[in-house]
Order: C-alpha cells, then structure tokens, then sequence
C-alpha cells in the first residue's frame, strides 16, 4: 500500500511511528479494538479542592496505569507525600474511543490530538521515547514555544521480539536460550530459501511464513524494519542516510524478509490472535514485543497446540521505553499542575508500582526491580537472555527506510467487490462507497494489481484490472461512474472473485499477496449461490491452508452484518462498518495497510 499523493512526500508519509516521531498515519480504527487489555472506565470523582491532571497514556499499559491512578487518587486525599500544600491531587486518564468503545490512547493519536487541541493533557505517555522528541519538535514549530522543560523519565519498558511457534524457534536455535546465530539474517537466510524448513529437517513445515504489521501503520512492524535494516547494514547505532538504500544490504535484508511475509496488518496483537486461532499453518512468526507474547500465552493457554515464545535476535533488536512527559510549557498546564504531576510520576517510579508492572508482562524502569513471573519461560519470555539494543536512527534515517520498504515490499493483487444494488441510493450510501473505493486506490503501491468487480442482480466481472501504474486512474474513473440499481447477487460476487483470485495465485504463486475487499448494503437477493456455498468456498484448502485475506465492509443500517462478518471471519480477514465519505474513506484506507 502506498499513497499515490504521497509519493513525492514519503518523509511526511512515513512520519508515523511509535517511538520515531512517525505520527501522521495513525488514525483511530474503524473497526474492532486493537486488542489491548480492557480497563474499567474511570468512576471516581475528584474533591472538591483537588488539583486536576490528566495523562494521555500508551494502551499497551492500560490496565496498570488505571489500577495506579485509582489507588493514588484514593491515597491522595489523607496522604500528604500525595498532595501539594494540603491539596488532594487527583488523577484523569484520557481516553479515545475505538469501535464506540474508550480505550487508552495510541502514540501517534495522542500526539497529534494534542498538537491540535482536541485533548488538554498535563502529561503525555506514549509508547517509545521518541515520541516526545519529535512532539517537541512539531510543537515548537506550531507555537513558537517549549512545551517540556524537564526530563521525561521512562515507566515501563519492554524488548521487540519475534513471536515463534516454540518448535520452530528451537529448530532456528533461539529457545530457551538464544544462541548467537539467532539473528535477522539467519531469518532472512530462512525466507529465502525455497525448501523453506527442510534447511533445518523439518521439510514437513513446508515454507517459512512471517507476519508484521505495516511500516507506518504499526510500531512494532516499524521498529522490526528498522532493525532489519541496521542488521542487514551491521551497525548498532549511528545509522545513516547513506546506508539505506534497495540495492545496500539494508534494502537486501528487508526484501528478502518481505519475501516471506503472508499477513499485514495495522495491529500485531490482531496477527497474534488470527496465528493462535489457526495454528502454524497460519504463520510460522509475527513480530510484535515480548509483552503480548506473555499476553498470548496467558490468554490462550487452553486452546493453542504449542506455545509462542519470544525470539530475542542477537544482531539487535529496541527495546522501547514508555516516557512520562510533563507538558508544563503548555498554556494549559498550571505551575500547581505540574507539581502535582511531578507527584504523580515519582508515585508511578516507587518501588511497589514498579514490581506492579510485572503483572502485564512489562519490564519495569527500576532496574533494581527483580525480574519474575509472568517474565518467564513458562510464558514464552526469557528474562536471561541478552538483549542487544539498537539505537534507533533519526527521523530522516527513518524516512528513507521507509521509502525504501515501499519499494521492496511483496506487492499484492486485490479484488474490490463492490455493491451497486438499488438500495445503494438510500442515504446517499453510493457517494460515501464510492469515496472510499477511490481512496483505497490511491493508497495501494503503484506496482499493486487491482480488479473492479461490481455487482447488483449480476457480477460485472474484470471490467477493469492491471498495475495501479497502468489502470489507477481510469480504476478511479470507473469507479466514480458507478450507478445504483438492481437487485443483490453478493454470494455470486464473492464465488467469482475468490474464482478470480485462484486463478491469479496460479499465475503468480507466492510471489504476490492475494485479497479481496467486499463492500455491500444489504441482504442476498439474486445469488445462485447460498451462504453456506461461499463459505465453502473460503475455507482453507488443506494444501493451502492460508487462503485469502477477504475484508467485508458493512454501509447503512439496513446492512446483513451477521453474513458480512462470516465472510470476514472465514478468510482471515476483519469487518468493518460505516456510513459517511468519511467514515468511508478512512474504512478502506484503513483496510489498505493490510496490504
């Protein structure tokens, strides 16, 4: 996926990551939550002489963070070590809301709520330190003005990892222990090799398969780019503009990676969840932090076959750290609340909130905290094993990383089905659909194949395919033309499609990522084919058991939802729903990173 309009701003466009200051592309999701644990909505009320804060916080630490708040806001009524001059403080957690429901923020949506005014917070936390920098940075640029003037200590941290099945991370020699050939090259090495797992004599797991989220998109999919190329470059920090490149071995190590690479996605806690419900066959491998494998395995422990443990490679990995960031140069961030704050960040930093931090899987700031469980092998983390850190590069470094993972990445061919039945009219359900179409096109790479295929009481099959180079504006004119009427053939649309895409895998092999996306209002009212027929047709063959990644989209109210999200569930794929141009374009855009 890539933003046409964006081509010749890929540094904008790659200025989203979590701990690199790379922000602009994290936008609130559409659909379900990215998986985080669920915290209890705040209930207390402050006293009524309080001095109010508020943090915006990373959600990767959601449930600790509200245990903490909750305990200090009690504390801070009678205790005075919690108060400044006889004054309670009490503590609000801001929240956003996904999928209509409130979850702690993102990194790079807190951030940029900020820089925009929706939120007020007294204190930032995102998910990595650099964040803040590139906060600062942007907020001296709109302003005019410092908006940190001290120190931002870290809270919790936790390494990058590899989640692998455990038999597999023994045969690579990374578990228990991670021996020193357990690197990204020994990864890269793996992918590349078309007997795949007979290199290690398991010729019965057939080829390597790796997941990650999208560069841009995903912070942890960002970070594990990143540290393939400073491995494929063999440094551990100083990395420069001149290293990176397609044809230098950062480019090299990436591209092989990306040959290997079955499922995208904007979330790695959505790739684990899909990996443990089906199995090796699924994927061999995610990247994602050592936090949610612990997660995983403590979540799943009576349904997975084997357990996933956490690969540590030794030519570098980040270990990301959760900074707390007083925001006392904003013009809403009162001297007494900055104190308070102040208060606030050392209760969090006392020793018992940081053997606290333990219970989620993150590894505490203090290091003179002991290690313990859930940090253990029995979780699939090993709190012994070295950890060799890289220094993640500056943002321009990071920008033209990104540029080059666009060039290499596995290109894909998607198939848009998409409802032009007569009920499309209503509510101007049509225009929105078509918004968002549009949009989907102009965020796929250049080098991406794309197949229109509307339908009403017919399926109008290969009226346009190719390239994006070749079709893409002819593919948006196509798709702006599209007029509403007819009845509902959606079993037929999705059969042929799927048809469709069989045939195109026979051409292309693995070489390519295959997908459909499925837009649709209603009820079947046409099909030949019957539900139980199209889900059927997605299962998994048992020769190739990954299948396609479909996403179904759901417009109106009147929508089937319950047979979209059968569709969805049966091939990997997510639901999604929505009504406006807005909602609608941000829905495919959305989808596009999956890609």
């Amino acid at each position: 996926m890539k933003n046409n309009h964006l081509a010749g701003a890929v540094a904008l466009g790659v200025l989203v990551l979590l701990g690199l200051g790379l922000y602009k592309f994290l936008k609130p999701i559409v659909s379900d939550s990215p998986g985080v644990p669920s915290a209890n909505v705040q209930t207390q009320t402050p006293p009524k002489n309080a001095i109010q804060i508020s943090i915006a916080s990373s959600n990767t630490k959601q449930d600790w963070l509200h245990q903490a708040a909750e305990s200090f806001n009690k504390s801070s009524k009678a205790n005075a070590n919690f108060q400044i001059a006889g004054r309670p403080i009490f503590v609000e957690i801001l929240q956003e809301t996904i999928d209509g429901k409130k979850v702690d923020y993102r990194s790079g949506t807190m951030v940029s709520d900020t820089i925009r005014g929706k939120i007020k917070p007294t204190v930032l936390s995102p998910g990595e330190e650099s964040w803040i920098d590139k906060f600062k940075k942007d907020w001296q640029v709109a302003n005019n003005s410092g908006v940190v003037k001290g120190d931002s200590p870290v809270l919790v941290r936790t390494p990058l990892v590899i989640a692998m099945w455990e038999s597999r991370a023994k045969a690579l020699g990374c578990w228990p222990e991670s021996k020193s050939a357990c690197t990204w090259d020994r990864v890269r090495a793996l992918a590349q090799n078309p007997q795949g797992w007979r290199a290690y004599n398991r010729p019965e797991w057939g080829k390597f398969t790796f997941g990650y989220g999208y560069f841009g998109e995903s912070n942890s999919g960002t970070l594990g780019v990143i540290s393939m190329c400073m491995s494929g470059a063999r440094k551990m920090k100083g990395l420069a503009v001149s290293d990176v490149g397609v044809e230098k071995p950062c480019g090299q190590i990436i591209a092989a990676v990306e040959s290997a690479k079955v499922h995208s996605g904007k979330s790695d806690i959505w790739l684990l969840e899909l990996m443990i419900q089906s199995g090796p066959e699924y994927l061999d491998a995610v990247i994602t932090y050592e936090s949610n494998v612990i997660l995983m395995n403590k979540k799943h422990a009576q349904t997975m076959r084997e357990p996933l443990v956490s690969v540590y490679p030794q030519d570098g990995t980040v270990v990301v750290g959760h900074p707390f960031a007083i925001l006392d140069g904003a013009s809403w961030v009162t001297p007494e609340q900055a104190a308070a704050a102040k208060v606030f960040g050392n209760f969090l930093l006392s020793k018992e909130e940081q053997e606290a931090v333990l219970s989620l899987g993150l590894r505490p700031a203090d290091k003179t905290v002991k290690l313990s469980s859930p940090i253990e092998v029995s979780f699939g983390a090993n709190a012994h094993s070295q950890l060799v850190t890289l220094e993640v590069p500056d943002t321009l470094v990071i920008e033209r990383i990104g540029e080059v993972w666009h060039k290499v990445k596995k290109r894909a061919v998607v198939v848009l089905v998409f409802d032009k039945s007569g009920s499309m009219k209503d509510s101007g359900k049509i225009g929105a659909a078509i918004k968002g179409a549009q949009a989907f096109v102009d965020f796929m790479e250049l080098n991406d194949s794309l197949a229109w295929m509307p339908f009403d009481g017919t399926v109008y099959a290969d009226r346009t395919y190719g390239t994006k180079s070749e079709i893409g504006e002819t593919l948006k004119e196509s798709i702006r033309s599209t007029n509403a009427s007819g009845g509902t053939a959606l079993y037929d649309a999705v059969t042929i499609a799927f048809s469709r895409l069989e045939e195109l895998r026979k051409k292309h092999g693995d070489a390519v990522r295959y997908g459909m996306v499925v837009l649709s209002d209603g009820a079947d009212t046409q099909s030949k084919s019957s539900l139980t027929d199209v889900e059927i047709k997605l299962k998994p063959e048992e020769g190739d058991p990954r299948g396609f990644q479909i996403h179904t989209i759901c417009i109106g109210s009147d929508c089937n939802e319950n047979v979209l999200k059968k569709i969805a569930k049966a091939a990997h794929g997510k639901y999604w729903k929505g009504n406006t141009p807005e909602e609608m374009v941000k829905v495919y855009k959305e989808i596009a990173a999956h890609y």
